[in-house]
Parts: structure tokens; sequence; C-alpha cells
């Protein structure tokens, strides 16, 4: 009876071994909660959310934060961008002005200035070998 017991007794402590790991470990979440919550009240969390974003609308994408124009943009209303995410975009040393190419193409002012040559009167054909 007293082997019993015993074993009994010993597959028990696995289960309660977890139940004091996970009681602890919850406390620990909740003092790490509490702590990030002060911080918050502090001001750094609400320092961040009520900062001036640069949040633009844009049509057809809907709300970015930063500069548009920027390269770098991640045209999102959540993130600036990878390199600079917490903004501004004046001064950062990662912005990209679009590239802009501008084509400009003049006629030709006369009618022999154009660059094309002129065709052939004729287009020689290739010999071809009659085979008997």
């Amino acid at each position: 009876m007293l082997i019993v017991l015993l074993i009994f007794g010993l597959s028990l402590v696995p289960a309660l071994i977890s139940t004091w790991i996970s009681l602890r470990s919850r406390g620990q979440v909740r003092a790490e909660f509490g702590r990030a919550m002060e911080a918050a009240a502090r001001g750094g969390l609400k320092a961040a959310i009520q900062r001036d974003r640069d949040l633009n609308y844009v049509e057809g994408i809907g709300y970015v934060i930063g500069d548009f124009s920027c390269e770098m943009n991640a045209r999102s209303p959540y993130l600036r961008c990878a390199m600079n995410p917490c903004g501004p975009c004046h001064g950062c040393q990662f912005y990209e002005a679009p590239v802009v190419r501008e084509v400009v193409m003049t006629p030709p002012e006369t009618a022999n200035a154009c660059p094309i040559p002129p065709m052939p009167n004729t287009c020689p054909l290739p010999a071809f070998s009659s085979v008997a």
C-alpha cells in the first residue's frame, strides 16, 4: 500500500512543478505589463501616439506617413520607412527624391535632316544554286 501511495505521489510531481512555473511566469508577465502601463502613462508611448506624424492622404493609396515622394517611404499609415521609422523625413540621410526623367523630342528641322538612310531601289536576293 505504501508503494502505491509513493508511486501516486511521484506521478503528481511533474504536474505540481508545471503549475508552479506557470504561476510564477504569470506573475512576471503581470509585473512587466504594469511597468509598461506606467511608462505609457508617463508619456513615452502617449507622446509617440500624439506627435505630428506627417499624415498625408494620397489618392488611390490612402493615408501615408512622411514624404510620399521619397523612394524609401513605406506608403503606410503606420510606418514611415525602414531607415527612419520615427522620422522626420526632413534632413534624413537616407532621403531619396524620386528620379524624374524628362524626355524632350524635337522634330527635325527639314526633311533632309532625318537620320534614317534612304531605302534602296532594289533589294538584292541571294543567288540560288540549282542542284540537278
